[in-house]
């Protein structure tokens, strides 16, 4: 069009109107089609809301729609400010925030609908806390298809994910994989399976050239031929490989490096460095800078998975059996490492807030309402910041009844602890917004609990001033309420179990209470390798699995 003048007087002839939907995600080649196609007589109309511009990763220029007046002589424009999805209560908190952008077209969304209660500000203590207090509000009344978990990043799904599927919560991940089904998850995995089973010819194949050492079919072949002269240990194949110069001299590298590495991740797994060891693991190998390329290129969050997984990992005993009981419950979970599970078809629906517009739920969570995760740390700069104030106010619009807002005090960076402020966007919604629970950080005073805690009581502080971990004092008790009832509960937890008379630790026919699940009864004990494996049937027929040196469970009526 703009290099035959012909054409543009052909088109500025044939169309007299011109009709633009969601403009407010246009970009700059749209933008300047549209400055072609409108002629000195044509009619142009672009309908957009500023106030949802989110997509400037992808090139849209929020702009585009700011600009259009100036540009257009004899603009009219009209506001469409009447929403038809949301309560009065929810309204307001969007409209409390986003007017703080100066980028925008001054307005205001009103509804005739002023029914419905105020959104509710929880504080928590990390991610554990906060699915949690997702779970205990979705147990209450199992309205699982009205509600949704919105979050800023796809790593931040996996606390939600093992918690329901602790708590049997039927779930469906929306524009991602599950967790732990995530290429660069299973990378990871095979790494730490590989660690404690050098004997894992599945995962060895998968990671010896993940990313490219130089190790092709050819070298690969080499190596496995010197299996009839161990015991199957692929390591001291890959000894004898190197040591009989049998590889090419940039393959021999390649495989002096992985095992290196392995051979130091082992060191630091005795020593009681888990955390350390993965972190280690997962960089050595070249997966942080493999998968950080991927997501320069095309915008994923294929790192912060990574980092996930760490963070989910500095739960457990940081030491090898602390790694074999992570892997053998991934093992034993029909919901991890690719089976399928029927429950995922249908149930709360978990999304990342940029893949939820355009969608409404009655029943809406946004989760890890803290600086540097939302907004996140690379977002500094004005408009950084505008468009992430335009993302909350996306997320929190897809409510029609409930709206929950979640600030986590601590979460894990890379396995290790790490003290968060709220998101300041938190600061810009009016106290009397919204009902507030929990300590916020920084502050003494909490709001009430209201009984949504299945740990039922306000947080304690040490005199250090930080919070004790969630629902813990410190005199190694725990007070549980279930469900929303007043009457309490409280034992002493154990974390590690021993066997006592070389019995089943956990016969059948025990009673137990769990944490997570209530109280139950052992229904089968079987071992798996070395490891004794139980069943047990909680009330409403639910079944889990636990490894029993392991099991966070409490004998009923035994002293």
């Amino acid at each position: 069009l703009q290099e035959k003048p012909a054409v543009l007087d052909w088109v500025h002839n044939r169309f007299s109107m011109i009709l633009v939907d969601e403009y407010q995600d246009s970009n700059a080649a749209q933008f300047n089609l549209l400055k072609l196609l409108v002629g000195p007589a044509c009619f142009a109309c672009v309908v957009g809301d500023d106030d949802q511009s989110i997509y400037r990763f992808r090139g849209a220029e929020v702009r585009n729609i700011l600009s259009f007046p100036e540009l257009y002589s004899g603009t009219r424009t009209i506001k469409l400010e009447q929403n038809y999805r949301s309560t009065k209560h929810i309204l307001d908190v969007a409209n409390s925030v986003i007017k703080n952008n100066k980028g925008r077209h001054a307005k205001k969304l009103w509804t005739a609908n002023t029914k419905g209660a105020k959104p509710n500000l929880f504080y928590v203590q990390d991610e554990q806390d906060e699915a949690m207090r997702v779970s205990n509000i979705l147990l209450a009344d199992k309205k699982f298809n009205e509600s949704a978990i919105l979050y800023r990043t796809n790593a931040q799904s996996v606390a939600f994910e093992t918690m329901f599927k602790r708590l049997s919560i039927p779930y469906k991940v929306v524009g991602a994989l599950q967790f732990y089904d995530r290429e660069e998850v299973k990378d990871a995995l095979a790494l730490l399976f590989l660690l404690t089973n050098e004997k894992d010819e599945v995962n060895f194949k998968r990671m010896i050239n993940k990313p490219a050492r130089g190790i092709g079919p050819g070298a690969l072949d080499s190596i496995l031929s010197f299996a009839p002269q161990t015991d199957g240990s692929l390591f001291a194949m890959l000894r004898l490989a190197i040591d009989q110069n049998v590889l090419s001299a940039k393959a021999k590298a390649g495989a002096s490096q992985f095992l290196k590495m392995f051979e130091h991740a082992k060191t630091l797994l005795g020593e009681g460095e888990l955390v350390d060891c993965a972190n280690f693991l997962i960089r050595e190998a070249g997966l942080v800078d493999y998968y950080e390329e991927l997501d320069s290129q095309n915008s994923t969050g294929k790192v912060g998975n990574l980092e996930a997984l760490v963070n989910a990992l500095s739960s457990y005993e940081s030491s090898l059996d602390g790694l074999l009981q992570f892997l053998e419950q991934l093992s034993l979970d029909p919901t991890t490492l690719g089976r399928e599970d029927p429950r995922d078809k249908e149930g709360v629906t978990l999304i990342t807030m940029h893949n939820t517009k355009g969608l409404e739920f009655d029943r809406v969570f946004v989760a890890g309402l803290e600086e540097e995760l939302f907004p996140g740390r690379a977002g500094e700069s004005d408009d950084d910041i505008e468009e992430e104030r335009r993302i909350f106010y996306v997320a929190v619009t897809r409510a029609r009844k409930e709206l929950y807002l979640l600030c986590a005090r601590a979460r894990k960076i890379w396995g290790r602890t790490s003290f968060h402020h709220p998101s300041r966007f938190l600061k810009e919604i009016d106290s009397s917004l919204v009902h507030v629970q929990g300590i916020e950080p920084g502050t003494q005073h909490a709001g009430g609990y209201q009984g949504l805690s299945s740990l039922g009581e306000k947080r304690r502080e040490h005199q250090s001033g930080g919070a004790t971990p969630s629902g813990w004092g410190s005199d190694g008790k725990v007070l549980i309420r279930k469900g929303f009832g007043d009457n309490a509960k409280t034992f002493t937890m154990k974390t590690v179990h021993t066997e006592a008379d070389g019995g089943p630790l956990f016969p059948v026919g025990q009673r137990v209470y769990s944490d997570s699940y209530g109280e139950g009864e052992v229904v089968t004990v079987r071992m798996n390798g070395d490891r004794e494996v139980i069943e047990v049937r909680f009330s409403g027929g639910r079944k889990a699995t636990f490894i029993s040196k392991f099991a966070q469970l409490e004998k009923i009526g035994s002293e």
